[in-house]
């Protein structure tokens, strides 16, 4: 089967098709190189990979390896509250222009299924003591999270069934991937821990959802695997006990680089505080993760201390 993958030398996008060529797709990895590619250098050559160097917005540069036995991941986006802050216009034509054009395409060419990547950043301020499920109110308090929940409402009441389309709204990522990023909360907490010896935490008591970027891409070969079956449904993407504190995970780096100063500071300027709920992906799909937050920090501290990732403050490894 074939795999249009948009992102595809993204932080999530490359783990994805590395997974995916390993199951027998066909991958055609889509993506502008914002941020390089080097993280798809071990799969250009390929038999079953090809690479369209390309803005998704142009979609006549790739409509022709669109047809009704794919299946779409829709990765491409300026991903985050910094990102959306720094460069809006490019937001929206990315996150929502460009993804609507896709989208159509997609409907037009009645593919097998269609996966859209949101956030579960959605939900963007619930109330101490409960956990948002999917039916949950949508709050989004940033560009990034308002284009999104954009584009979900877009496929629920545009799109409708004329398209096998599913949302994954992914916990906050962590973890190593070919392409790395240490502007993410665990990533970027290990990275200071080492090298700066001192970490300052804003609102350290704020909680939030995590997941690896390796059971990110599982949740997605899933819902592949069970295209039918998830045809207009909505999964948070996570485990119910990697809801974490920042201070949680201030904690977790300390098992493991245990000499580093830390200051908290009770105010900062992201409002974002929730805890969500991850029952319908498991009891609906069977989904659960296997990789934890400390996984996570052991694999970015041993990235850095051997040497594997030199070049930390590389622009490439930040969205912003």
């Amino acid at each position: 089967m074939r795999a249009v993958v948009t992102g595809a030398a993204g932080y999530i996008g490359s783990v994805l098709c590395h997974m995916l060529l390993d199951r027998g797709y066909e991958v055609i990895g889509i993506d502008k190189m914002l941020h390089g590619g080097r993280s798809i250098l071990g799969i250009l050559n390929h038999s079953r990979f090809k690479l369209i160097s390309e803005d998704i917005h142009e979609t006549s540069t790739y409509s022709k390896y669109i047809n009704s036995e794919t299946v779409v991941v829709n990765l491409a986006a300026i991903v985050g509250e910094p990102a959306s802050r720094k460069y809006p216009e490019e937001t929206k034509r990315t996150n929502l222009d460009a993804t609507k054009k896709l989208i159509d395409l997609s409907a037009e060419k009645n593919v097998k299924k269609f996966i859209f990547v949101s956030t579960c950043s959605n939900y963007g301020k619930v109330e101490p003591g409960e956990f948002a499920n999917e039916g949950h109110e949508l709050n989004p308090l940033s560009l990034y999270a308002e284009t999104k929940v954009e584009m979900e409402h877009y496929l629920k009441e545009t799109i409708g069934t004329n398209l096998n389309w599913t949302v994954l709204r992914f916990s906050t990522v962590f973890g190593l991937s070919p392409r790395p990023r240490f502007d993410l909360t665990v990533n970027d907490f290990t990275l200071h821990a080492i090298t700066d010896k001192k970490l300052v935490i804003f609102l350290p008591y704020s909680n939030r959802p995590y997941v690896h970027v390796r059971d990110a891409a599982r949740a997605v070969g899933l819902v592949l695997e069970k295209f039918e079956k998830t045809a207009g449904e909505t999964y948070n993407v996570g485990s119910n006990d990697q809801n974490y504190r920042k201070i949680d995970i201030v904690n977790e780096v300390k098992k493991v680089v245990p000499d580093f100063e830390i200051e908290f500071v009770e105010k900062g300027n992201d409002p974002r505080d929730y805890r969500v709920s991850f029952d319908k992906i498991k009891n609906q799909l069977g989904y659960s993760t296997t990789l934890n937050i400390l996984d996570g920090i052991k694999e970015i501290a041993w990235a850095i201390n051997t040497g594997i990732i030199k070049d930390c403050k590389n622009p490439e490894y930040y969205n912003a």
